[in-house]
């Protein structure tokens, strides 16, 4: 490796090194405080596979500079274990089992109304409470037989031509629900239902967080744009909509938080948040909460599938009032997102 191949390969390794500590500094860090340190947390899996792989060509020079990239990707393994896990199910007698899944409207104006696939899985899997996301309440319905205690929650006070909204289903009685009323006009939401399981009153939070707002479209041309002025304006317009959502993502959270606060029940959060496991939001809403992936997932933990199933931004989170049993997702319902189901003992 002559002298200026061999600076260049310095000059990146400390950026590789640098962005890594930045991707685990971006889930302390508030996006309302300093947002450009977002983006280290959506794009981790990027500053990771750097570092691994110039961790690799210094083991093949023998280069002892390969400890750097050790040392720094060590130093969050905490973040790996939130992405792949190797958990087996543990053999006990469960209480309940709950989904949650982004329907994406039922891929109703695509590949046809997956409505009865949905309810289909819910019955045949042995579901007790369901949330569906982005659900067309005019195009589609779950049994009321298999589901005696179902809601649908409009996202805007008026009715909309499909009644677009989240349905929760459950086996158990819906004690009460209310929706969370965050402080900005957003086409997302976020439900409150208190739902009495074996005696015991648990507290759902069913949450959609802002969206990116990035199609698969978007990714294909900032790929494909050549560089020059159109690419410069379409990197600023993309970075613009990620500024803006990842603070009203901040500030969606803060909401559920006060809202946790008050809770007078055991509480379990599941739903998109549309944010990784770096990230600032997942940080704030995990704290004091356990995973169902990290604790009884196994695999690779992604469910959003588009434009590659790359990034983990569906959760469930609950409190130490539960034990976690067993952690799935599955794809075979047609959407952008992965179904995932996570299955509880009270404690």
């Amino acid at each position: 490796m002559n002298k200026t191949v061999r600076k260049i390969f310095d000059i990146l390794n400390w950026m590789a090194i640098i962005g890594l500590l930045l991707v685990y500094l971006a889930s302390q860090v508030d996006p309302q405080d300093f947002w450009p340190i977002a983006f280290f947390g959506l794009s981790y899996k990027f500053w990771l596979g750097l570092n691994v792989l110039l961790l690799s060509i210094w083991i093949l020079l023998k280069r002892k500079r390969w400890i750097y990239n050790a040392l720094v990707i060590a130093a969050g393994f905490q973040f790996i274990a939130r992405e792949v896990q190797f958990n087996n199910k543990v053999e006990d007698t469960p209480d309940f089992k709950v989904c949650s899944f982004n329907t994406n409207v039922q891929k109703v104006y695509n590949e046809g109304n997956t409505s009865d696939e949905i309810d289909y899985y819910l019955n045949a899997n042995d579901v007790d409470v369901g949330v569906m996301i982005e659900w067309l309440n005019k195009k589609g319905s779950i049994s009321s037989e298999n589901y005696p205690f179902q809601q649908f929650v409009r996202l805007n006070a008026e009715q909309n031509r499909y009644d677009y909204g989240l349905k929760l289903v459950s086996k158990y009685p819906i004690i009460n629900w209310e929706k969370v009323r965050f402080n900005h006009f957003t086409n997302n939401m976020s439900v409150v239902f208190d739902i009495e399981i074996k005696g015991e009153i648990i507290r759902f939070i069913a949450t959609h967080l802002q969206s990116n707002n990035l199609s698969s479209k978007d990714y294909h041309t900032m790929l494909n744009v050549e560089a020059g002025e159109e690419y410069q304006d379409y990197a600023k317009n993309i970075m613009s909509r990620i500024k803006s959502a990842v603070q009203v993502r901040s500030n969606q959270v803060k909401t559920l938080l006060e809202t946790i606060e008050e809770s007078p029940y055991p509480v379990i959060i599941l739903g998109d948040f549309n944010d990784t496991p770096q990230s600032y939001a997942y940080q704030q809403l995990r704290s004091g909460r356990k995973d169902a992936f990290v604790e009884r997932g196994s695999g690779w933990g992604a469910t959003y599938l588009k434009p590659f199933p790359l990034l983990r931004i569906d959760y469930i989170l609950y409190d130490n009032d539960f034990s976690c049993v067993d952690y799935n997702s599955t794809n075979e319902i047609v959407s952008d997102h992965k179904l995932i189901e996570a299955t509880f003992k009270i404690n």
